[in-house]
């Protein structure tokens, strides 16, 4: 593994969030950010950010207090391979047991080998749940 800094993104460092755009939509980084249920954790190679996790801590209204929606994870190509992943799942780990939370999840596809392999390897338990999903675009 490359030796690498990870960083829970604040107000402020939105500037982060644009570095690690991959296409052309503007999104709301001053939004996300500003949402202390939003947590979006960085790997920095040097100055340079070379991967993220991005969660959201989903508050309940029965059971857990919450649990932790992991959203997306993503580390650039040139470093993939090097355990960044691994590492950002783990802090964010840490992270969730620090915010007093006890399950987490994360949806992805069946086919997609590299994040079904990358799940496993942190101890996640895959489930055959359905998905489904909403349209709220006006026709």
């Amino acid at each position: 593994m490359v030796d690498i800094d990870l960083r829970l993104l604040r107000p402020g460092d939105e500037s982060v969030i644009r570095a690690l755009r991959t296409d052309d939509g503007d999104g709301d980084p001053e939004g996300l950010l500003a949402d202390p249920r939003t947590l979006m954790l960085v790997a920095f190679d040097e100055e340079q950010p070379v991967g993220f996790v991005l969660a959201h801590e989903l508050p309940r209204r029965h059971g857990d207090r919450a649990k932790l929606f992991v959203y997306e994870v993503d580390v650039a190509e040139d470093h993939q391979r090097r355990g960044i992943a691994s590492a950002l799942l783990d802090r964010l780990a840490d992270i969730a047991r620090e915010r007093g939370m006890r399950i987490g999840f994360v949806l992805t596809e069946p086919d997609n080998t590299a994040a079904n392999a990358l799940y496993a390897s942190a101890g996640g338990t895959s489930h055959p749940d359905v998905m489904w999903t909403f349209s709220y675009e006006d026709d």
